[in-house]
């Protein structure tokens, strides 16, 4: 795969999207990058729906659906089991609600 590929780090019941994965070793997914691609078409692209998912991140930053992916970044995808303590208001930004369009996490 070319450098600019993406990898991405599956954890939790996530791991079976590759064979024999082990709960011991890392769990990645290289995928082909897409110019352009959203971290939402990202997810149709693997087979996955939002539903299915936690808090995920695109290099280290919490990930929202219209982000899209660079060249070579690393994704980490959590099941919906999975979320940060507290629910992650200090990434999503303290006083933020739903009703919130620029930080809208819970769609």
């Amino acid at each position: 795969m070319a450098d600019d590929d993406i990898d991405v780090h599956l954890y939790g019941m996530l791991r079976k999207l590759v064979k024999n994965s082990r709960p011991d070793e890392d769990t990645v997914l290289k995928m082909k990058h897409v110019p352009g691609e959203t971290f939402a078409r990202l997810i149709e692209r693997i087979g996955l729906t939002k539903e299915d998912l936690g808090d995920c991140f695109i290099d280290g930053t919490l990930a929202k659906s219209d982000a899209v992916i660079p060249k070579g970044a690393r994704v980490g995808l959590f099941p919906f089991n999975m979320v940060l303590l507290c629910g992650g208001q200090h990434l999503k930004g303290h006083g933020y609600t739903r009703d919130d369009v620029d930080v809208d996490y819970y769609k």
